[in-house]
C-alpha cells in the first residue's frame, strides 16, 4: 500500500507527520516521544489535533466533490477518549460522511491501533463557497 504525507501545515505541523493511503483510505500516524503526556501516553490534545485532520480532510475532500471551490468550515468537533496510545503505536485514523445537506456534512470516525479504539469523534462542517464568510 503506497502512503503520501497529508497536508499539515500551521498548526498541524506539529501534530505530523500524517500519512494517508493514495486511494483515500486510512490515515497514519505513529507516536513519537513530542506526542507523548507526562504519563508517556499519547497527549488528549494530539488525539483530538489527529482526530480534527482526518475528520477535516473528509470533509475538505466531501465539499469539493460536491462543488470544486466549495470549503468545508468546521461547526463543532466532539472527541470521545476510550484507551491511550503508546509510543511507537502506529495510529490507523477513519473517518466517513454519516449525513450531508445541501450545506452541512455530518462525520463520524476514531483513532485506532490495531483493534482497539484510542478514540471515537464526530463532527459537523458547514460547506461554504471559497469567497465567502
Amino acid at each position: 500500500m503506497s502512503l503520501s504525507p497529508v497536508d499539515t501545515s500551521g498548526f498541524g505541523a506539529y501534530a505530523g507527520p500524517v500519512l494517508r493511503a493514495e486511494s483515500g483510505g486510512a490515515f497514519e500516524f505513529e507516536i513519537e516521544d513530542r506526542h507523548l503526556n507526562g504519563a508517556d501516553r499519547l497527549h488528549g490534545g494530539m488525539m483530538m489535533a489527529l482526530a480534527s485532520i482526518v475528520l477535516g480532510q473528509v470533509a475538505k475532500e466531501t465539499a469539493g466533490a460536491k462543488a470544486p471551490d466549495a470549503q468545508a468550515k468546521p461547526l463543532s468537533l466532539n472527541c470521545d477518549f476510550v484507551s491511550a496510545g503508546e509510543r511507537g503505536d502506529k495510529v490507523e485514523g477513519r473517518a466517513h460522511v454519516t449525513r450531508a445537506t445541501r450545506t452541512v456534512l455530518f462525520i463520524s470516525g476514531e483513532l485506532r491501533v490495531g483493534t482497539r479504539i484510542l478514540m471515537t469523534a464526530t463532527g459537523v462542517y458547514a460547506i461554504r463557497e471559497q469567497d465567502a464568510a
